[in-house]
């Protein structure tokens, strides 16, 4: 008895959480990526609209590439309302919630940094998991020109140089990544 009634709770909740992605959806990004010899820190705006006609609660489990432990400077701050969002933090993922006027947008900013790697990685196939593309996602990587990249997971549209850095960007559409951001750095 015990094992049907979970089950029937896991399905009504499986229900819910997909009926609430429907309502809610993820727009687009935009997210400054910075890398030097010791860290490499994303800086994103990410977009959610609300397609209902009442508020909605919509929990984010955003994953990182590495142990949350490796982590630090995590910052979450709601745009609309300029307040700190509380989040709660997983082995590789940070969970909070958002609250989405009815038939709004809403603009998060979350920051965070690592000790860089080899390769340095950001997450972007959980955008499957909306269930649709980004309608517009905008990348720039502001690196050392000490570094020395070896590749790259998508390739830049264009690259700029200011003194010491070199800015690659990337501008997509209709966008459902099919693999990780990945920047690989030759070992010297």
């Amino acid at each position: 008895m015990k094992s049907g009634s979970l089950i029937i709770i896991a399905i009504l909740l499986f229900h819910s959480f997909v009926y609430a992605q429907r309502k809610v959806t993820f727009v687009e990004e935009h997210i400054d990526f910075s890398l030097d010899s010791d860290y490499f820190s994303v800086n994103g705006i990410f977009s959610f609209a609300n397609a209902s006609d009442k508020s909605e609660v919509q929990q984010i489990m955003f994953p990182f590439a590495s142990d949350s432990a490796f982590i630090d400077s995590i910052r979450i701050v709601n745009l609309n309302t300029l307040t700190k969002v509380e989040f709660k933090k997983l082995k590789r993922a940070v969970v909070f919630e958002l609250v989405l006027p009815a038939n709004d947008t809403l603009d998060l900013n979350l920051f965070y940094r690592q000790t860089s790697a080899t390769t340095n990685r950001y997450i972007i196939t959980s955008t499957k998991a909306w269930g649709e593309p980004l309608k517009k996602a905008v990348y720039s990587l502001s690196a050392d020109k000490s570094l020395h990249i070896d590749s790259f997971t998508y390739k830049p549209d264009s690259i700029h140089c200011f003194n010491n850095t070199r800015i690659f960007l990337w501008e997509m559409h209709c966008f459902m990544p099919d693999k990780e951001f990945e920047i690989t750095l030759t070992d010297d």
